[in-house]
């Protein structure tokens, strides 16, 4: 990535918002200002230089094979060669082919006419707003249908990995330097990067399983986007009745504990003085950031996951 790809990017999600704006591509608004925003980051990030470090090499296929058996290890050859963009490449493609199977047994029309139907039941909705929410409902089951308009979701799936991937690892970095240790910003990255792949493999698989095993009636067509499996203690409530109690017993599931030692375990190996003590403190942090958003979400939109 460099400075003038960003540029690139920017220009080019400047255009598309511009256009969908403009009814001349419609539906792609969003689509454009991710783009700008992923510009923006690739255009930061440009300007961050490596930093030469000894240690042991790794290649790629070996990372991607041992982060799953020695992580230790394979987070100590990142420090000195930090990795990302092929994990992300595979953790976007198997996101996006999740989420296409999940509409092929769903059907798009029950996924969408479900999201509008929870859009028209929040409180803030006037009645203007629900007018023309119900008439673009048509239209908005085409744009799900839309295999163009897929394609750009797809790259809007990988920008957004990488923004995200961006800002923690800048969540990183910062715990790390405030506790003593030292980490560069490109073993910060590739720590996010590689702590988050087993997870979403070994999720997409047992998503998959339960997508064909369970009947596509008992699948809630939001929730079950994200995952489906049971790893957690959110059946003993309704999400219905008690969303916020169902959201923070879900967001105590065991993948989520094996993603937070992953982090933990990158941290301690991947940079230097990194005490167990900061490590955890840095994969806590990150948690408690997205308890606190997965809480304020079912807290504003309670009808989404009911």
């Amino acid at each position: 990535m460099n400075l003038i790809a960003g540029v690139v990017f920017a220009a080019v999600g400047l255009l598309i918002a511009v256009l969908s704006i403009l009814n001349v591509v419609p539906g792609l608004t969003g689509t454009g200002v991710g783009m700008i925003l992923f510009g923006g980051v690739v255009i930061g990030m440009s300007f961050i230089n490596r930093v030469p470090v000894e240690g042991s090499e790794m290649s790629t296929p070996s990372t991607l094979l041992n982060i799953f058996f020695s992580p230790s290890e394979t987070f100590q050859a990142l420090r000195k060669n930090p990795k990302w963009l092929v994990a992300i490449l595979i953790m976007t493609l198997l996101s996006v082919t999740y989420s296409n199977l999940f509409l092929e047994r769903l059907t798009v029309e029950r996924v969408a006419n479900y999201s509008i139907d929870k859009t028209l039941e929040m409180p803030m909705m006037n009645d203007e707003a629900k007018r023309q929410i119900e008439s673009g409902r048509a239209q908005g089951i085409a744009d799900a249908k839309d295999p163009v308009k897929r394609a750009f979701g797809a790259f809007s799936t990988f920008a957004g990995s990488v923004v995200m991937f961006a800002l923690l690892a800048l969540l990183f970095f910062l715990v790390v330097t405030a506790f003593g240790g030292s980490i560069y910003y490109w073993q910060a990255f590739s720590i996010a990067v590689y702590a988050a792949f087993p997870v979403a493999v070994i999720r997409f698989i047992l998503n998959t399983i339960v997508l064909y095993l369970k009947d596509p009636s008992e699948i809630h067509p939001i929730l079950g986007q994200s995952s489906l499996i049971q790893d957690n203690l959110s059946f003993l409530v309704s999400s219905a009745e008690n969303p916020v109690i169902y959201t923070i017993l879900a967001s105590l599931s065991l993948l989520m504990f094996y993603w937070i030692w992953l982090n933990a375990t990158g941290l301690k190996n991947g940079g230097d003085r990194v005490s167990s003590s900061t490590a955890w403190s840095g994969a806590l942090i990150a948690y408690g950031i997205i308890f606190v958003f997965g809480v304020t979400l079912a807290l504003l939109f309670p009808s989404f996951i009911s």
